[in-house]
């Protein structure tokens, strides 16, 4: 009776059969599918659609009730490949210099191409599929001749879904790119605070279960996110939508943790009584402090401050032509509603730097550099202009529009040494050529390759003068990418001070790629740091002085952080304390 009763509660179970579960499937046949994506040398040039491979292989993985079921969609899959077998005398490899931009980006210094080898042994991997020891090899060389002609680029441009809310498949191809892409080329993973293989497995079954394509453009956002990245970010229509195509016409800021009107730009809020200074409690019913934990999940950022400046930029927005209505709150207290205008026009004039000279001189005979409108061709005049000033304040609370004004400006602060010997960043990207996926060949489980080089200061030349006095860089969150590379010169060039408030902490060639629903997908191609090798990514330019702005500065006008540079400059007044008494200074 006992052995009875035990073969009925075991029968039907095949000890033999260990069938993973779809998400393990999933994730397995991803990582597959990618190291045959990016890794295969046929890849490189055959005409395969791998695509499509994937997408018709996906509803039988899925569908799967045995291994063998799911040995057999697999396999099917790889035999998508096609091709016949070549020889040769030697081995090629397909390597990554960085990741090519597919969206028609130029100007990339990111490509691929070929490594010969000497020798006939085949390299390859062998991919763990999960279950009952199922494994799938591929090749990461083929045969080639030394000197023979490099095979054209395959004809096939892969089909990218344009609809908001693509098939479940055509999702689960989304999350395989992100996560592979990322994986093998993102710069700056090692920074990462989580596992990207970990949020792999989290997400693909969340882009899955989607609803709409709202929320699926949503979680790709959300996923990025976790990059802790400015630069590794989504784009898209439905994202756009989402956030609000139009400002209204005022600029914010962050301002002892308000949301703050910074400048009026539309007649209509200054006819309305909105003035700088006002902070912003509401729009359209909903508290800025809500909204902002609404929108700032799906935001990626570098650093807390950067994640604050991104937000604030984005929080009014709606449908262009919409109204906001807001709930402002003036220096004393008071509470008023506005109505404003949203408009797409007002999109280009909050992106422009403030009007003004470029170039002029404060008290105490001090000089004033806007560093990011200055222009290579103003620099040698601008150093004549204030060759005998005690100090430069160079303002730096942007992004420079011309980044070989800062160049030119290093050289002019460098030793009178020749400048070019002058290390201002390190440069590191990173070289693909063998996956980390499945067992040690060879004893190496798996490589790490990567790019190395220094940017220096250029040489001003014998004929130009060096400016010998005191610098100083104004800084503060808005302060990204080429403003970030300015302060890495500057710093390299003289040891400039920096006052203001810590950066951005976002600097790279960024790189992009595509995927179903109309997305594309930036991210980081290259890591940036010091020319001592220190962090800039997620930490940004740490002032010498520490400095934000205060509501009682903004309502006042007046730029706190500019008197600071001044202050640190100017020669400081005697203290009376320490004047001799008017009985001392008696003859």
């Amino acid at each position: 009776m006992r052995w009875a009763l035990l073969v009925a509660l075991f029968a039907g179970v095949s000890w033999a059969d260990s069938l993973p579960t779809e998400t393990d499937r999933l994730v397995a046949t991803g990582k597959l599918w990618i190291t045959v994506k990016y890794f295969h040398p046929a890849m490189a040039y055959r005409d395969v659609d791998w695509d499509r491979v994937l997408l018709e292989a996906l509803p039988k993985i899925r569908a799967a009730q045995t291994e063998s079921d799911y040995e057999a969609a697999v396999q099917g899959m790889m035999r998508g490949l096609g091709g016949a077998p070549i020889s040769g005398k030697g081995q090629r490899v397909w390597i990554h210099h960085g990741f090519a931009p597919e969206d028609g980006a130029v100007a990339s210094p990111f490509y691929s191409g070929f490594l010969y080898k000497d020798g006939n042994a085949v390299e390859e991997v062998n991919v763990p599929m999960g279950g009952n020891g199922f494994v799938v090899k591929v090749p990461l060389s083929e045969p080639a001749n030394a000197g023979e002609p490099i095979p054209s680029p395959a004809a096939i441009v892969p089909k990218i879904e344009s609809d908001p809310y693509p098939s479940v498949e055509q999702r689960i191809l989304a999350a395989y790119k992100i996560w592979g892409v990322l994986h093998y080329f993102f710069a700056y993973r090692d920074l990462l605070d989580e596992d990207w293989d970990v949020l792999f497995t989290q997400f693909l079954p969340r882009m899955m279960a989607a609803k709409d394509g709202l929320a699926y453009n949503l979680t790709i956002a959300e996923w990025l996110t976790h990059a802790a990245d400015t630069f590794t970010a989504p784009e898209s229509a439905t994202l756009t939508q989402y956030f609000g195509e139009a400002p209204v016409g005022l600029r914010l800021r962050i301002v002892e943790k308000h949301v703050t009107v910074t400048e009026v730009l539309d007649p209509e809020a200054t006819k309305a009584g909105v003035k700088v200074g006002d902070v912003v409690k509401k729009v359209d019913g909903e508290t800025l402090v809500d909204r902002y934990k609404r929108e700032e999940q799906y935001i990626p950022a570098s650093t807390p401050q950067r994640l604050g400046a991104d937000v604030v930029e984005r929080i009014l927005n709606g449908a262009d032509d919409s109204s906001a209505l807001l709930t402002m709150e003036d220096f004393a207290g008071n509470r008023k509603e506005v109505t404003l205008k949203r408009s797409k026009r007002f999109l280009t004039p909050l992106k422009e730097l403030p009007a003004g000279d470029v170039v002029k001189v404060l008290r105490g005979g001090v000089g004033y550099v806007d560093l990011r409108r200055l222009k290579r061709d103003d620099v040698a005049g601008m150093f004549e202009k204030l060759q005998n000033a005690p100090a430069i304040l160079f303002d730096m609370r942007g992004e420079a529009g011309d980044d070989e004004a800062y160049r030119m400006v290093a050289a002019r602060l460098a030793p009178p040494a020749d400048a070019s010997d002058i290390a201002a960043e390190i440069v590191t990207g990173p070289i693909v050529s063998f996956p980390d996926v499945g067992a040690a060949q060879n004893g190496i489980a798996s490589r790490s390759e990567s790019y190395f080089f220094l940017k220096t200061i250029p040489n001003a030349g014998a004929a130009s003068t060096k400016y010998k006095g005191k610098t100083v860089l104004l800084v503060d969150e808005r302060t990204i990418r080429t403003g970030e590379e300015a302060g890495l010169y500057l710093e390299a060039a003289n040891k400039t001070d920096v006052i203001g408030s810590p950066t951005a902490g976002a600097f790279s060639v960024y790189t992009r790629f595509v995927v179903p629903g109309g997305v594309t997908v930036s991210f980081s191609g290259e890591d940036v740091r010091h020319a001592n090798g220190g962090k800039l990514q997620r930490l940004g330019l740490q002032p010498n002085v520490t400095l934000t702005p205060t509501l009682i500065g903004i309502r006042t006008g007046k730029d706190e952080v500019l008197e600071k540079g001044l202050e640190s400059v100017l020669p400081k007044p005697p203290n009376p304390k320490t004047l001799p008494s008017r009985a001392a200074r008696q003859p």
